[in-house]
């Protein structure tokens, strides 16, 4: 179904750029003001100047700096198309060492209703337009969209450790993460990657508005392109594969912290939610996370100030597709992200959809310990500590045409942005 592509990557020189832990960054989306200013401050070569540089016209200045790297030699291209295996080594909450396996490599562009490349996440005009215009000045991506796809044989973990075996020609320790690019050019081998993805759809676990962006950019160029083949760069985006059934593949929860409720009452919610949830009081924010991890599903903790710590847990007679009153396909209503945004925050708390959306009264966070320190300094009015949202359920949400929630998965860890970089033309 997918058709994927070996590709000429820009990436630093390492001749000239010898430590790459000083030159890449997070993805741009969760960079805030601080970071941008440190990572620019870092090293002149940062990748931040070109994915989210900080001057007050970013796109030009982005382009700039972009055609200096690549004068410098401090960017260069590869000559020979390739396909790159990306692997992840990391620490997961638990404390348990693992390493998360999957390639880069180009991924011919697809409208999502061909069903070929899959979303689960409403995207956000603002965010496109961004990315579009920066796209537009550079003409290139920075990072790469993070996708899924499922394989129960695991064809491809057999060239993932044949490559492991070398050396990575690319290699860069970020926030206690090792980040290993290794390169595939044998066409043979490359087949064997382009014949299993053929057969499988793809699913966009993380940048959907990278993707939709990738499809504007495309429609404009074709427009422009009066020799239009389908063969053009345009018509292809840089994208980071791994299978859901790879070892390796974390996804964190995203806890929900609530601020700025006018005459928010907790006494009030409590009595509220009682009449589907059953609640248990727990001494703490851990022993409350060690609970609802065994809760099952449509299980939360709610955090309140003054150190007060319960267990949510619907009651087996109330059903969660009629609590849910959006108009939203059953696999979206049987997420545990959906039930609380729709019956707690907008049925109870008089949280609007696009008041959720704007993020007006919400923050998130994957550690419940920012949680319980923003309810108990006053910073937030009360918190909800989540279970992780399951890959299968992103599968299925996806393969209904739907979408999930914001915030709805996170896949841990990121994708480093500066480690590849594409050219658009």
């Amino acid at each position: 179904m997918a058709d994927i592509q070996p590709f000429k990557a820009i990436h630093y020189n390492t001749e000239i750029v010898e430590d790459l832990s000083k030159v890449v960054a997070p993805p741009y989306d969760v960079i805030n003001k601080e970071q941008q200013q440190e990572l620019f401050k870092r090293d002149p070569n940062n990748i931040i100047r070109l994915d989210l540089n900080p001057d007050p016209d970013p796109y030009p200045s982005a382009a700039k700096e972009m055609q200096r790297m690549l004068k410098e030699r401090a960017l260069v291209q590869d000559s020979d198309p390739a396909i790159y295996p990306y692997l992840q080594t990391f620490k997961t909450q638990d404390g348990k060492t693992v390493t998360r396996r999957g390639f880069v490599s180009w991924i011919k562009l697809e409208p999502f209703e061909a069903g070929v490349v899959l979303p689960h996440e409403h995207t956000l005009s603002g965010p496109k337009m961004d990315r579009l215009k920066l796209m537009t000045a550079t003409k290139a991506s920075f990072s790469q969209i993070f996708s899924i796809y499922g394989d129960q044989g695991k064809v491809l973990e057999k060239e993932y450790d044949r490559a492991a075996k070398s050396k990575p020609f690319l290699e860069a320790d970020q926030d206690g993460v090792n980040n290993r690019i290794y390169r595939i050019v044998d066409k043979g081998t490359v087949k064997v990657f382009q014949d299993l993805l053929a057969r499988i759809p793809v699913y966009i676990a993380d940048g959907h508005h990278r993707y939709e962006t990738a499809l504007e950019y495309q429609r404009i160029m074709k427009e422009k392109n009066p020799k239009h083949t389908g063969k053009e760069a345009y018509n292809y985006i840089m994208m980071y594969f791994t299978n859901i059934f790879d070892s390796g593949l974390v996804v964190y929860p995203t806890h929900r912290i609530l601020h700025s409720l006018g005459g928010f009452d907790s006494k009030k919610l409590m009595d509220t939610v009682k009449a589907h949830f059953d609640m248990t009081a727990k001494s703490d924010v851990d022993s409350l996370a060690s609970s609802l991890l065994s809760a099952g599903d449509h299980a939360y903790g709610m955090v309140l100030p003054e150190k007060k710590y319960y267990l949510m847990k619907l009651k087996p007679g109330s059903d969660v597709l009629s609590i849910v009153k959006e108009n939203v396909p059953a696999p979206v209503k049987r997420l545990d992200v959906t039930l609380l945004h729709d019956y707690v925050l907008t049925q109870t708390l008089g949280i609007s959809k696009e008041a959720q959306e704007k993020k007006l009264n919400l923050n998130y966070t994957i550690d419940r310990h920012e949680v319980d320190e923003a309810v108990q300094s006053g910073k937030g009015q009360l918190g909800f500590i989540l279970n992780s949202t399951k890959v299968e359920q992103v599968k299925e949400v996806a393969d209904a045409g739907a979408v999930m929630p914001q915030k709805s998965t996170y896949f841990y860890p990121k994708l480093l942005s500066g480690l590849l970089l594409n050219a658009l033309e």
